[in-house]
């Protein structure tokens, strides 16, 4: 009995040991894939395996969630691959699929790179074609053969934008048009109307984020010229140009027109010697700030004028579409050099001496007239002139002053003229 009880007090004395309870073994999830879900690779097929069924989270780690599963689902999640966040060129980025109980795997490394259109340049091709082009893309892969490579290839999206109702101030956004090309350069022609244009690149991964340009264009070029000017001395032409030109406000941005003075601008003169001939340049002039201008040039002969505003790209980098001003013709006349008399005082019983000189230079057969009595013009005598030259003696028997002028008639396709008023008085 004394042995039986030692034992039991040292059986009630001594630590109860408890086995601990079996752990449940954690949910491995498998390799996690990728692949394009459709022919034309507008979806990403996300997969992955998992030994034991559980709710899961995908997303690429600390930057986007992309969507999540039921324990009842499939393992896989399909999501459009504009929706990846973009990467640089030699940039990487990895999918994680989470389980809820706290499980995850990554995705082998992969890029979604979409060429940078911010450098997109503007210039003019040609008068009323505006040209935009992207410098070829030389970025390196830095993860070559990825799980969603594709061949390098590219779609640019040319967004026009415009006022919707030019004739009313902060009545909307802009109305855009769009044209989509293969290649990396295209031209945009001139509407007829200040737009804004936005040149982006667009590949699997969905387009590069681009700020537009704004596009100013002349509506007109106001001109106003002599209906004739002498051969060989000045023309004057004078006119005003405007630019319309377009106001972003607000966000979402609005469209407006606004039509301002174009100030500060070269101007070309261009003339032509009838409308079947080419035309050629006389000369430049410039607008004031007020978008007034003035050209004075020489007459050498009769002419068509024309004044152009080329297209340009302004000093504030925005392009400029140009315009020509309607057609005017000048004519020209005879110039009048010198017409006076040798003596303008003589002595009754003297020949007076009444000389002319003229331009063009030629022989004209030219008239002298003087003023009589009755205020009407009447002629003298005529005289032939050599190089443009004459001098004309007469006889005048008449005391006091008498007005004179000379009638020079047209020579080929200059016209004729009267050269001013010139006196002789005779004592």
């Amino acid at each position: 009995m004394l042995k039986r009880a030692l034992a039991l007090a040292v059986l009630l004395t001594a630590p109860v040991v408890v086995g601990e309870p079996a752990q449940a073994a954690g949910t491995a999830i498998g390799p996690v894939t990728l692949a394009w879900a459709d022919a034309e690779q507008t979806m990403v097929r996300i997969t992955w395996t998992e030994t034991t069924p559980v709710a899961n989270t995908v997303g690429v780690p600390n930057v986007q969630p992309l969507g999540t599963t039921t324990v009842a689902q499939p393992n896989e999640l399909v999501v459009e691959g504009r929706s990846f966040p973009k990467t640089a060129a030699d940039g990487s980025q990895q999918i994680q699929v989470a389980g809820s109980d706290g499980t995850e795997a990554l995705s082998a490394p992969f890029d979604s790179y979409v060429r940078p259109s911010s450098s997109f340049s503007l210039s003019f091709a040609a008068y009323n074609q505006l040209r935009w082009s992207l410098p070829a893309d030389d970025a390196v892969d830095g993860t070559p053969d990825d799980p969603l490579d594709l061949p390098n290839h590219y779609s640019y999206h040319v967004d026009q934008g415009f006022d919707p109702n030019p004739f009313q101030w902060h009545d909307g956004m802009c109305t855009v048009t769009t044209t989509v090309s293969s290649t990396r350069t295209g031209v945009v022609p001139n509407p007829g109307r200040p737009f804004t244009l936005r040149v982006a690149a667009q590949n699997e991964w969905g387009q590069s984020a681009v700020a537009p340009r704004k596009v100013s264009m002349v509506p007109d070029v106001q001109v106003t010229a002599p209906g004739a000017t002498p051969y060989g001395g000045t023309t004057t032409l004078t006119g005003h140009v405007d630019q319309n030109a377009m106001l972003i406000t607000g966000k979402p941005p609005l469209c407006d027109e606004r039509r301002r003075p174009l100030a500060q601008t070269t101007l070309i003169v261009h003339q032509r010697t009838s409308p079947q001939a080419p035309w050629t340049v006389v000369g430049t002039t410039r607008t004031g700030d007020d978008g007034n201008y003035r050209a004075v040039f020489r007459n050498p002969g009769p002419r068509e004028y024309r004044v152009v505003v080329a297209s340009h790209i302004d000093p504030a980098g925005i392009p400029v579409f140009g315009a020509d001003s309607q057609t005017r013709s000048v004519r020209s006349v005879t110039r009048v050099v010198s017409a006076k008399f040798i003596q303008p005082t003589v002595n009754l019983g003297t020949q007076p001496q009444a000389y002319l000189w003229v331009d063009p230079a030629g022989s004209q057969k030219a008239a002298l007239q003087f003023k009589n009595a009755s205020g009407a013009w009447q002629g003298v005598a005529y005289k032939t002139l050599y190089a443009g030259r004459g001098i004309l003696a007469f006889p005048w028997n008449r005391r006091g002053t008498t007005q004179f002028r000379w009638w020079v008639p047209a020579t080929g396709a200059i016209g004729s003229t009267y050269s001013g008023v010139f006196t002789l008085t005779v004592r």
